[in-house]
């Protein structure tokens, strides 16, 4: 398979599960149907545009529509199925937390499979190893990011969690691998993709997180 190809098929799914991710957000937050379609669409395509306009090219989204294009079936779908539902109290429970854990499952997907289109983009362009780690966040968290400030959350990006760390350090591993070591770039996107993907369900299990200021009140209490 060509890599263009194999790439083009990642984005479709890191599109998808990101839009998820967005949707999901929306419900929570008892957005209407414009609201939640909205959020689907940044945080599939939002991580992405900052890319390319921080590499000084038009962004992708705009030149081929068809990730909106995803983001938006997927909003409609996902909102027709849950508006049909017929639910009581305690099944209505239930569905929320369900979609919370689909929330973070395809939150991970989208995280390993953008971060490194994102670093396969630095490579592409010969860049320098942190720079690809830099596009490699960008396109990882971006969209997330976008999405946390439009519905007035602090990023838990910006706050606690470890993913941003996850997605710098495998646009790391991918340059280098890539370009140091000469190896071929489809095995090594699935293998570090698997790995990226593994640990972030970790961090999610375990409710692993970075120091955050809650560490200093903890102190201060003491």
């Amino acid at each position: 398979m060509e890599f263009e190809l194999f790439l083009l098929i990642c984005n479709y799914i890191g599109t998808i599960a990101f839009a998820v991710s967005g949707v999901v957000k929306g419900f929570n937050k008892n957005l209407d149907i414009f609201g939640i379609t909205l959020l689907g669409i940044l945080t599939a395509v939002g991580g992405g545009i900052i890319r390319d306009m921080m590499t000084a090219r038009i962004p992708a989204a705009l030149t081929d529509p068809t990730s909106i294009y995803l983001a938006i079936a997927v909003a409609l779908i996902m909102y027709l199925f849950v508006i049909t539902r017929k639910t009581d109290k305690l099944q209505h429970q239930q569905m929320y937390r369900f979609l919370a854990i689909t929330n973070l499952v395809f939150d991970a997907i989208g995280l390993a499979i953008f971060a490194l289109i994102g670093a396969s983009a630095g490579v592409e362009l010969h860049l320098n190893f942190m720079t690809s780690g830099i596009l490699a966040t960008l396109t990882g968290v971006g969209g997330g990011i976008l999405r946390d400030l439009l519905v007035n959350e602090t990023p838990i990006v910006l706050k606690e969690d470890v993913y941003a760390v996850l997605a710098f350090f495998a646009g790391i591993a991918y340059h280098i691998l890539v370009l140091d070591f000469h190896l071929p770039r489809i095995p090594v996107y699935i293998a570090l993709f698997t790995i990226a993907l593994v640990i972030r369900l970790l961090v999610i299990k375990y409710h692993v997180n970075l120091p955050n200021m809650s560490l200093k009140e903890k102190v201060s209490k003491k």
